[in-house]
């Protein structure tokens, strides 16, 4: 192998870690920016259901707020066993 072929693998090499890393970004980026992201807002265009806010309590816990119709459930995520805390009404926004 002559030092074209290895500069061209390395610069491959490179080229490919560098599309890991921007990917991996963009992963960690929407999963940060949660509901705000436009990303995460295209795949999840015209469901019935909406994730409104979520929270990790640990590692491997999060508590979900979900919008379903005219009702809201608070879930408590786990590895284990999934629970809802609670079921209401859906509130009326007061601020418009």
């Amino acid at each position: 192998m002559d030092f074209s072929q290895i500069f061209q693998s390395l610069l491959a090499f490179i080229f490919v870690l560098g599309l890991m890393f921007v990917t991996l970004w963009l992963i960690k980026f929407c999963q940060h920016k949660g509901l705000n992201c436009r990303l995460s807002k295209c795949f999840g265009a015209g469901s019935r259901i909406k994730i409104v806010e979520q929270r990790r309590l640990d590692a491997k816990t999060s508590v979900v707020l979900i919008e379903y119709g005219t009702e809201e459930f608070l879930l408590l995520l786990g590895p284990t066993s999934n629970l809802v805390l609670k079921q209401a009404p859906k509130e009326a926004d007061t601020h418009e």
